[in-house]
């Protein structure tokens, strides 16, 4: 075998491992993790007359938090039959970096905000991939 497909058969394998694994920040520093990650997932209900206020916060969600420690990926999906209706998924590095976010957002009134954008509390749970 040629020392050229060698190459590409080790990374193409490299690949497709890293592409099973997760990432996780700490500090600095970014380690390999398995499926051990916590993942969130949020309902919201919007107020028709704060869905202007409430879509930018959504569309910035990831690169707002992408330098958070232990943050890995967050995907908004906005209901097709009912606009005011949004699902946020957040992947973790842990649960406990998730709170962290969470407290610091409480603190800064940020929570306090969304919530007043909402027609009703988030259903908020934190769930384990199958």
């Amino acid at each position: 075998m040629r020392r050229t497909n060698l190459i590409h058969y080790v990374c193409a394998a490299l690949t497709l491992f890293v592409a099973g694994c997760g990432q996780q920040s700490i500090g600095s520093e970014k380690i390999m993790t398995d499926m051990a990650s916590s993942h969130l997932i949020i309902r919201f209900s919007v107020k028709s007359d704060r869905l202007d206020d409430f879509l930018p916060i959504m569309e910035d969600v990831s690169s707002s938090m992408a330098s958070e420690d232990g943050f890995i990926a967050a995907r908004v999906y906005r209901n097709v039959d009912d606009p005011l209706s949004f699902t946020l998924i957040e992947e973790w590095a842990s649960r406990a970096a998730h709170q962290h976010h969470f407290d610091v957002i409480n603190q800064s009134g940020d929570w306090g905000n969304i919530l007043g954008m909402l027609t009703r509390d988030p259903d908020m749970s934190y769930n384990d991939v199958l």
